[in-house]
């Protein structure tokens, strides 16, 4: 079972460790190693913004699987995912994406993912994404609507 809380300054560091994760950096759209420092700017400011849900995913027993994060640019909202190493390969990633989504109320989400993550492109598909184009020649774009009752 897996439980989605908001993030909070107590979670600083695992979201550090997993972010700086090799695997994590790999598929990152920015893949460069991210200093301490510059990591707890960004960090306090972004778990301010409620606006922008930021999830710390747990299971019954609260130890950390991951997090979600949902970051808005202009008209656009993008999902961004990491699983820590021990929870990657359960099939996690679709549960976490739908839930996340539910949870945050939001209608619609991209995800911007390289061409050669095909577990992560797998998920979000799976998670009913669907393929919307490329963004460049290294990033396909994944979008998801939800209709809500009104």
């Amino acid at each position: 079972m897996i439980y989605l809380r908001p993030a909070n300054i107590r979670d600083i560091k695992k979201v550090f460790d997993l972010a700086n994760d090799p695997e994590v950096r790999k598929h990152s759209i920015h893949s460069d190693p991210i200093l301490w420092k510059r990591h707890q700017e960004w960090f306090v400011e972004r778990i301010q913004k409620t606006d922008n849900p930021f999830y710390i995913v747990e299971n019954e027993n609260g130890d950390f699987i991951g997090q979600v994060r949902f970051d808005r640019y202009g008209k656009e909202t993008i999902i961004s995912i990491s699983l820590s190493v021990a929870w990657r390969g359960r099939g996690l990633s679709v549960s976490i994406i739908q839930a996340s989504i539910e949870k945050s109320g939001l209608e619609s989400v991209c995800a911007y993912i390289k061409e050669e993550n095909k577990a992560s492109r797998k998920a979000f598909l799976k998670a009913g994404f669907q393929q919307a184009g490329l963004k460049n020649e290294q990033l396909l774009k994944f979008s998801f609507y939800i209709q809500r009752n009104q």
